[in-house]
């Protein structure tokens, strides 16, 4: 399992397997049984990188609310700093399993589930949003310059969230995937050459 530290990925992977086989199948049918594997993968992962993922969901929430409001100043958070956190659960999953597999599992995981939250949030507050970004000057100008002719705002604010879905997943996952690949090499070099603390 990549997300297991190098040691105990084998005896962990191989109990989770032997207890899915052995218990969970018989008990509750093979569909259960799966559900309950997913439950203890997505467990293991959450005690490694959950707290990165928190800091991206985080970021991604304070940047957003700040684009609509339009708020400036330290609210305002980058693309760099969520690569920022990506790289630096990258190399924790690298140092952890001493494999560049580990920091491009840790990389590809947390941005896809990043992406994931995205495109749900966006989803969910594209309508609350509209209705303070349709009287912001900022938004005014941007849905008249790019709205097809006779397309209200409502309808304009909603396609252009569709679209930055699309386009955020395609970014994420390329860019989770290229930082996840730096993120394993640097940090199972530095287990190698530092040990494991």
């Amino acid at each position: 399992m990549a997300a297991l530290p190098v040691g105990r990925a084998e005896s962990e992977s191989g109990d989770l397997l032997e207890q899915y086989r052995d218990e969970q199948v018989p008990a509750g049918g093979q569909r259960r049984a799966d559900w309950w594997y997913m439950r203890q993968v997505a467990l293991v992962f959450a005690r490694a990188y959950g707290i990165s993922l928190v800091a991206l969901i985080g970021l991604f929430v304070m940047g957003d609310v700040s684009n609509t409001y339009r708020l400036t100043g330290p609210v305002r958070i980058g693309p760099l700093v969520a690569l920022g956190v990506i790289l630096a659960a990258s190399a924790r999953g690298g140092w952890r399993t001493v494999s560049v597999r580990g920091g491009l599992f840790a990389g590809a995981v947390t941005s896809t589930l990043l992406w994931m939250f995205m495109a749900a949030w966006w989803m969910t507050t594209w309508y609350p949003f509209s209705l303070v970004q349709r009287v912001e000057p900022y938004w005014i100008d941007a849905w008249h310059f790019s709205a097809a002719p006779g397309e209200t705002f409502t309808h304009w604010i909603f396609w252009d969230n569709v679209g930055a879905t699309i386009m955020s997943g395609l970014v994420l996952n390329a860019s989770g995937l290229l930082v996840g690949l730096i993120g394993g090499v640097v940090g199972s070099i530095a287990c190698r050459r530092y040990g494991r603390s």
